[in-house]
């Protein structure tokens, strides 16, 4: 996976890139290696970092951001938020191929039938 970090007001650091890319690399294994993550950095404003995640993959696009004191909590939070969207699209694509109808088309024909 492609790594784009950008520095809003902030200058990313060697030490912040280096533990992105740390981080980042637990969610290698559900990305393409030509996906692009985005960070984004902004410095404190009323007291608060704030970091932003965005990652494009086929047809889905992954965002989470947080506001936070710390830098390096803030990655580590962006990071739980993206696996926790990753495993809920598992679970509505196990749930889609266990019934073989999206869960949408189901409340589509029971409207219709009504």
């Amino acid at each position: 996976m492609e790594l784009d970090l950008t520095g809003i007001r902030i200058e990313a650091t060697d030490a912040i890139k280096s533990f992105t890319e740390k981080k980042i690399k637990k969610l290698n294994k559900f990305f393409d290696e030509n996906t692009v993550c985005h960070v984004t950095f902004t410095d404190k404003s009323r007291g608060k970092h704030r970091v932003d995640m965005r990652i494009e993959y086929k047809s889905r696009t992954y965002l989470a951001e947080e506001n936070t004191d710390d830098l390096y909590t803030g990655i580590e939070a962006l990071v739980a938020k993206i696996e926790g969207q990753l495993r809920k699209d598992k679970a509505a694509n196990e749930k889609q191929r266990r019934t073989g109808i999206p869960a949408q088309e189901v409340a589509e024909v029971a409207e219709e039938e009504e």
